[in-house]
């Protein structure tokens, strides 16, 4: 079953169908355990919103979605779990997409190979669907910048090296954002944007609108984890916080609020009260952060916006207002 949110869109609706299929026929592990948890997480009620927006890009830019973009939108969608993974495992997370999480199930070392595996396993989807592209010379004219997977994981280790970093500014967390989240949404819009022979102005054009995306997508999700409960979102409330993980809404809340900021440097690496959990929302509430951190969205929502016009396409996106209901979170 594919989420409601691409009802709009029945051809990425029926794409990612057969992105999960593919995912589940190709997986190679001869671990029936572990490869049965990963095929629960696959089943599990998830968005595919990164898979979905690889499609998306490439209905438009070539007027169909061809077998080569299913491989790339499943390898996507394989590099961002095997993330998941690794981030429940450093976060101490009990759930993900409602399920038990794996490090739960199994252990923290299981958890983590398994991550690994997926990493490994996402290359190998890539690579085949560049080879059903039919490339001369797939090294030479690969369509995935090689530093790429690089910055993704760099962005995962600047998260943990900054928590509880007490001097934490928003510049440094834009920095790591755009590793941790962006440059995966990157990779999956200019994978959709890929043709042969290479347009190289469509590449770029779709990786930046693609970034751009994934940094409003990050800083919607900074809210999400403020305002929605764990029924909402799928995954404890206020977790970020009580991992030491300074986000958006709540930097730029403790630049206005000297008390917050000292609440906050108080409880590193402690355990936070359920008191002291509902004065930091209450402190937040009443500053300007939401405000501040819903016009950012706005501002990155209109840089995509700018660089998708740029694309040459075939097909018109129509996706403003799909952007708009995914910031919001309304479906």
């Amino acid at each position: 079953m594919v989420h409601p949110i691409w009802n709009d869109f029945p051809a990425v609706q029926q794409g990612l169908v057969e992105v999960k299929k593919i995912i589940k026929e190709e997986l190679r592990l001869s671990h029936p355990q572990v490869k049965y948890k990963i095929i629960e997480y696959l089943d599990a009620p998830g968005k595919y919103i990164r898979a979905g927006l690889s499609l998306l890009l490439a209905q438009a830019v070539e007027g169909e979605i061809s077998k080569s973009k299913l491989y790339f939108a499943a390898g996507i969608e394989i590099l961002h779990l095997a993330t998941l993974i690794h981030d429940d495992v450093i976060d101490g997370a009990e759930s993900r997409r409602g399920i038990i999480a794996m490090q739960q199930t199994f252990s923290n070392r299981i958890a983590i190979y398994a991550g690994d595996y997926l990493l490994a396993y996402s290359g190998r989807l890539i690579a085949t669907g560049q080879e059903l592209m039919g490339e001369p010379e797939l090294e030479k004219t690969s369509p995935v910048n090689q530093r790429i997977l690089e910055r993704i994981l760099a962005g995962e280790l600047a998260q943990l090296i900054n928590q509880n970093k007490p001097d934490m500014t928003m510049k440094d967390y834009l920095k790591q954002i755009k590793g941790k989240t962006a440059f995966l949404f990157a990779l999956a819009c200019q994978l959709g944007a890929y043709t042969l022979p290479t347009n190289h102005q469509n590449m770029q054009a779709a990786f930046r609108a693609g970034q751009a995306i994934g940094m409003a997508f990050q800083l919607s999700d900074d809210l999400l984890d403020f305002q929605l409960t764990q029924e909402d979102i799928g995954k404890p409330a206020l977790q970020d916080v009580q991992n030491g993980i300074y986000t958006a809404p709540l930097l730029l809340a403790m630049r206005q609020d000297v008390t917050l900021a000292d609440l906050v440097h108080s409880k590193a690496n402690q355990v936070w009260t359920q008191e002291e959990l509902n004065l930091l929302q209450e402190k937040l509430e009443n500053s300007q952060a939401y405000a501040f951190t819903q016009n950012l969205i706005a501002s990155y929502i209109e840089k995509s916006e700018d660089f998708l016009a740029r694309i040459r396409l075939k097909k018109d996106l129509h996706i403003a207002p799909f952007l708009d209901k995914m910031m919001a979170r309304s479906y």
